[in-house]
């Protein structure tokens, strides 16, 4: 088939269509001549409801990534911890407190402290001075709650910075 008798052939056979979206209405245009122009009804526009975008939580937290809450373990218990938009750094010498930063403590057995109070360093405590996220801990059988407890450089509980997980060793 030459040129000539293939275009034909396309244009005869195939309408090309052409959507123009004019002022909310559509006008079709076709290609090749001996179309007639037809309007056409305005598609329906769904919009999409408007997503309000919420502001990313930016607070300071810390958690257990293990073990999970409830959970029944073995011992040494493999305890994990998470710190989101905070620092969890070693402990220098001298001590410096410095905002957004500071380290991990573990209650074994007990509640976590008010804001402000100094952790001791001793039992139940279990101090982490090195920045560490994670220890396996030697646990007796039974019903366990640990606290974790962020301090400062000065050993303080900063508010809003502990959690706590209850597990039971088999």
């Amino acid at each position: 088939m030459h040129r000539n008798e293939y275009t034909e052939v396309l244009c005869s056979s195939t309408r090309f269509v052409l959507v123009m979206l004019i002022a909310g209405g559509a006008i079709t245009t076709t290609a090749c001549g001996g179309g007639e122009e037809t309007a056409q009804e305005p598609d329906t526009v769904v919009e999409e409801p408007a997503v309000e975008e919420s502001p990313m939580d930016t607070s300071p937290r810390v958690s257990f990534l293990a073990p999970e809450e409830g959970a029944t373990v073995s011992s040494p218990v493999h305890l994990m911890f998470g710190a989101e938009n905070f620092v969890i750094e070693p402990v220098t010498d001298p001590p410096t407190i410095r905002q957004g930063f500071g380290h991990h403590h573990i209650g074994i057995d007990t509640d976590c402290l008010p804001a402000g109070e100094v952790i001791p360093q001793a039992d139940p405590w279990v101090h982490f001075g090195t920045g560490s996220f994670m220890i396996d801990m030697q646990f007796e059988p039974g019903p366990h709650r640990v606290c974790l407890q962020i301090g400062d450089g000065e050993h303080r509980t900063i508010e809003g910075l502990n959690a706590m997980v209850s597990f039971t060793v088999e």
